[in-house]
């Protein structure tokens, strides 16, 4: 009966990191999306793009865990700012698709799509680097974490 239950609630929080997986996905695409669209002129400028975070769990980290995995993210993708001119040329390919006289359905899907694989592929990565930091941390840095991640989540910082 035991088994049966465990496999209830191993089956439950699969759910619930599947889920947040997704919303993180999300998140940061808008995030970066909405970062661009929202400044003038300058958007796509180096200073005004900021690397992409994982919103509460980055600032639930211990300062060190989030400048390491935020080395080791910039050492297997690169950091924003080095990919800026993949996703400038995205973002412009994009605009002149959607000012077109004739809609043109697969180079705007495809372009779309293309944005979503950059971040996707930072957001994985980013992932699996908190993951194994995770795995690593003692259970006093696991405690100390999760009472960061429950204040964060009670008190989420204001937007300007």
């Amino acid at each position: 009966m035991a088994d049966v239950e465990n496999k209830v609630s191993t089956g439950r929080w699969i759910k619930v990191l599947l889920a947040v997986s997704l919303g993180l996905n999300m998140l940061v695409l808008g995030a970066i999306g909405a970062r661009l669209y929202t400044h003038r002129g300058d958007a796509l400028q180096p200073h005004n793009m900021r690397e992409a975070s994982y919103g509460p769990y980055s600032r639930a980290l211990a300062p060190q865990d989030r400048k390491m995995i935020g080395q080791a993210l910039r050492r297997e993708v690169g950091s924003l700012r080095e990919n800026l001119p993949q996703i400038r040329e995205t973002f412009q390919a994009l605009i002149l698709a959607l000012q077109a006289d004739e809609y043109d359905r697969d180079a705007v899907h495809g372009l779309i799509a293309e944005q979503q694989n950059l971040m996707l592929k930072r957001q994985q990565v980013g992932q699996r680097l908190l993951l194994e930091r995770l795995d690593t941390m003692t259970p006093e840095e696991r405690r100390a974490f999760a009472k960061r991640l429950q204040r964060t989540l009670r008190h989420p910082p204001r937007t300007p």
